[in-house]
């Protein structure tokens, strides 16, 4: 057994940071178009209730897995599709000068993507603009193994 409480702590967040991420996934799948995205499995609720570093996370896991989308896939007006096409530079940028590196470590690593995730997640006033942003990014990702 386990007596540290922040392995545990982390080991949730960890795990709410998949769950809502594949759930996006699943929620952008079954739609058409961005639009009815949002309002599958009242995504906009369960955002706002999410934790703001979980939001962070779950930008990140989304931009790495989005890092080879081109900007053709993720053309949008929007900011939020500005922000996604972003993102995925970042993490392909990551990713080149890190050539072993994975989804953890890009999601952990203090970098401008990190940064910028944080101060998007944070955003209490406009929170739906990093929800359409994570949908924009998952849209876009690469089939996960187990998916």
């Amino acid at each position: 057994m386990n007596d540290n409480p922040h392995a545990s702590e982390n080991a949730h967040a960890e795990q709410e940071v998949l769950s809502l991420h594949q759930l996006l996934a699943r929620a952008i799948a079954a739609v058409d178009n961005m639009e009815e995205a949002f309002g599958v499995f009242g995504l906009p609720n369960l955002w706002s209730l999410t934790k703001p570093e979980v939001r962070r996370q779950v930008l990140l896991l989304a931009a790495w897995e989005a890092r080879t989308a081109t900007a053709a896939e993720l053309a949008s007006p929007t900011s939020a599709g500005q922000y996604a096409w972003v993102f995925t530079q970042y993490a392909s940028l990551w990713a080149e000068q890190h050539p072993d590196g994975d989804a953890e470590g890009f999601c952990a690593g203090p970098h401008p993507a990190r940064h910028a995730a944080s101060s998007l997640a944070f955003d209490r006033d406009d929170f739906l603009l990093s929800l359409e942003t994570a949908l924009h990014l998952a849209s876009r990702a690469a089939p996960t193994e187990g998916a």
